[in-house]
């Protein structure tokens, strides 16, 4: 059994809240699609900055703009063989979800903006090189509002948290699930017309989970 933490957190200049989700799953192999979408990576690489992403970051970026461009087959080859494997994903969550998805025009692809980058990594190699506790505030206690102001990031932000021990795609697909946050504030983010740009850092935690960190905002 394996525990994966899931954080939300929504800045904007006139306040600033979290969400936490805890998920508990066995250990299983997580089942992924053989073949990928030739646009989402056509897309993602031509993004400056891609190159220099870690390869779970990468990861994270694709599955998110899988989504994003093709949210019926995200349901179908994704989500769904997902739950087959872990039944206790089938929630009320996992019922909205479908529905959502099955009604869903496809979204602009998120572009990557380098700032969102930095401030991405910048916290998930603060927080897996101490592993702290997962949490939207620096190891030093500067909260992201703060944070992403500082990085130049002025209106309309928002940060996606997760660690997991199990695989990149599981984490993405929870975020979306959103299992036990009646606001769903990840998915919220995640299917946000107005956040355009996004940043992701990824970083090792302990032995074997990673610490992942997606940072969205507005086109600047």
């Amino acid at each position: 059994m394996t525990r994966i933490f899931l954080f939300c957190s929504l800045f904007c200049p006139l306040m600033l809240f979290s969400q936490i989700s805890v998920i508990e799953l066995a250990e299983k192999p997580v089942p992924e699609p053989v073949t990928r979408a030739t646009d989402v990576d056509q897309w993602n690489s031509a993004q400056k900055g891609y190159a220099d992403l870690a390869p779970e970051a990468k990861q994270m970026y694709y599955w998110t703009n899988y989504a994003r461009l093709h949210p019926n087959r995200f349901w179908d080859s994704v989500v769904q063989p997902l739950m087959r494997v872990f039944p206790n994903l089938v929630t009320p969550e996992s019922r909205s979800l479908r529905s959502e998805l099955l009604a869903m025009a496809p979204l602009p692809a998120f572009q990557l903006n380098p700032i969102l980058i930095g401030t991405a990594q910048k916290h998930a190699s603060d927080i897996g090189a101490k592993q702290a506790p997962p949490s939207h505030n620096a190891t030093n206690g500067t909260d992201f509002g703060t944070r992403i102001k500082n990085a130049g990031i002025r209106y309309c932000a928002s940060e996606n948290i997760s660690l997991s021990s199990q695989s990149i795609l599981l984490s993405v697909v929870l975020l979306y699930l959103d299992i036990g946050l009646p606001d769903l504030g990840h998915r919220k983010t995640l299917f946000d017309r107005n956040l355009r740009e996004i940043g992701i850092g990824s970083a090792l935690y302990g032995k074997d989970q990673h610490f992942l960190v997606q940072d969205f905002a507005c086109l600047q």
